[in-house]
């Protein structure tokens, strides 16, 4: 379950205003770009782990849409309150304080769900997988739910290529559990379909992790988000099938 330590952890980010959910801003323009070709006009949309509410406000500014954010940090529903105040946008979204494991039975059924790199802030893959299933409860037949998690193999997968070139390994973060792509494609059922699974961001990770930091390594130069390298890696289709960030994407098929 996720405990006090872990909610700190995140009330402290949310200090951090613009990257509050992750200091790696490109990873987070990568995911916003990935929901924006996906999600349709007018849809309603339910955030679970909202942060600072950058994608909502992103979704009712560009495609019009309605939502609910839901966070068990309390200062960043504070922040997303901020942000969506400043946009003018608050007619249009919600925010609430609470977490993945307890959302309201009354919230209601959405066209689309999303989650980025909430689930991974569980304790255990099996808390994780009765989190998928209420999630799904709150999807509309034929509604949508786009998880955007971090998956364990492809972590791993990055790490062989670091290491054979004399770089350190990355861990997961001490307060994440990061999913496995076998576990995760045995949640699929009759009713619960999984559409797509999409590493979107694998050139990004690439270009990024093993060849810009081996690089900046040899250089002896302190590594930056906004490198060059960086940047160009954002502009190209994802090749192969490398890093933790990758998409699931669920749709609700519900003959009753």
């Amino acid at each position: 379950m996720i405990n006090e330590e872990n909610r700190k952890f995140w009330d402290e980010r949310a200090g951090l205003g613009d990257i509050a959910g992750t200091n790696d801003y490109l990873l987070k323009n990568l995911e916003l770009a990935l929901l924006r070709k996906r999600i349709p006009e007018n849809a309603n949309v339910l955030d679970l782990g909202c942060g600072n509410g950058q994608t909502l406000i992103t979704l009712a500014r560009e495609k019009n849409c309605r939502g609910v954010g839901f966070d068990f940090s309390a200062k960043m529903i504070t922040l997303a309150l901020e942000n969506t105040q400043k946009s003018g946008l608050q007619e249009r979204l919600v925010f609430m304080e609470g977490t993945i494991e307890d959302i309201p039975a009354d919230l209601g059924l959405f066209d689309c769900v999303i989650t980025e790199r909430s689930l991974i802030n569980l304790d255990s893959e099996s808390r994780q997988y009765e989190v998928f299933l209420n999630i799904m409860a709150h999807v509309k037949n034929n509604g949508r739910y786009f998880m955007i998690e971090s998956c364990l193999e492809g972590l791993e997968r990055i790490n062989e290529m670091r290491v054979s070139l004399g770089l350190e390994r990355i861990e997961p973060p001490w307060h994440n559990v990061f999913l496995r792509e076998a576990n995760v494609a045995n949640w699929a059922d009759d009713k619960y379909i999984l559409e797509e699974v999409c590493p979107f961001s694998s050139t990004y990770y690439f270009l990024s992790r093993v060849v810009y930091a081996k690089i900046a390594e040899d250089r002896k130069e302190e590594l930056r988000y906004d490198s060059d390298i960086n940047l160009i890696a954002c502009k190209l289709p994802p090749i192969g099938n490398l890093g933790p960030a990758r998409l699931w994407q669920w749709r609700k098929h519900d003959p009753k």
